[in-house]
């Protein structure tokens, strides 16, 4: 028996075929895909935030097998231009759907898994915000995210409640987007060097790591001032220039529209 897994997300279809180990599809694929977790497939990182379609069939065939198979029964007189991918795919006719039975297999139920996009869903309406010392940057980000309809998380406007600071970050994360301040609150550089930059503060740099590793990384983005230092071991994270001319919040609309949000740009007045 030979098992296909087609998965579709950010827009574009990804699979894995012909795949004769069942226990490793459940292990390394379904499992961090029901607990909501990134997982590596078809020679890649996907975050599971932005999966779309997920599905799992079953043929005795391989699919080179079955594009054969209908090759033949069509004649050699039909251009037939398909790869097996398309087959698995679209035809039904040599393959079986066993994508619930296989995620009930894995021993997650489904409502759980309803559970978790709920929790999700719940709270989409939250940004959370993390900026340094420059007041004036952070209350212009939140301005522009209550005019788009959203609510602006500040972790220092929310009761500690006896928590510690790695606590209140735990616990008001759980929000649908992230916005990270870079902004030139401190100076560093290389101890044999005198040379020193301007830098975010250490507690943004921390809070943008963890906010990745929480959301995935198309939920974060970071706002840059063009003359702070963007640590360089971070390059490929979404970040955008801090601009005078408001450009920056056009170009965060369009961020959160790429994750599910719908955002109208008509909104904001920068």
């Amino acid at each position: 028996m030979y098992y296909h897994v087609v998965i579709k997300a950010n827009g574009k279809i990804f699979s894995e075929l012909d795949k004769d180990n069942l226990d490793e599809i459940k292990n390394d694929i379904v499992k961090p895909y029901l607990e909501n977790e990134d997982f590596y497939f078809d020679s890649r990182f996907l975050n599971r935030q932005s999966i779309t379609d997920f599905s799992i069939k079953k043929s005795e065939l391989t699919s080179k097998d079955i594009l054969h198979k209908i090759k033949i029964r069509l004649g050699n007189n039909i251009v037939f231009a398909v790869n097996p991918r398309d087959i698995i795919v679209e035809n039904n006719e040599h393959t079986i759907n066993i994508t619930k039975n296989i995620l009930k297999e894995v021993g997650i139920t489904g409502s759980k898994n309803i559970h978790v996009e709920n929790n999700l869903v719940k709270n989409k309406q939250e940004i959370f915000i993390v900026h340094g010392r420059d007041n004036e940057s952070k209350i212009s980000v939140a301005r522009f995210i209550e005019q788009l309809g959203l609510e602006a998380i500040i972790l220092h406007e929310q009761s500690n409640a006896g928590k510690t600071i790695i606590e209140k970050i735990e616990e008001h994360t759980d929000v649908g987007f992230a916005i990270v301040l870079y902004t030139p609150c401190d100076l560093g550089g290389l101890k044999e060097s005198e040379e020193r930059k301007p830098r975010a503060r250490q507690n943004v740099v921390f809070e943008h790591g963890y906010l990745i590793a929480k959301l995935g990384r198309p939920r974060v983005c970071a706002l840059v001032k063009e003359e702070v230092e963007f640590p360089s071991d971070i390059n490929g994270m979404v970040y955008l220039t801090f601009d005078n001319s408001g450009a920056w919040a056009y170009k965060i609309a369009d961020e959160l529209n790429k994750v599910g949000y719908q955002i109208d740009k008509n909104k904001i007045k920068i």
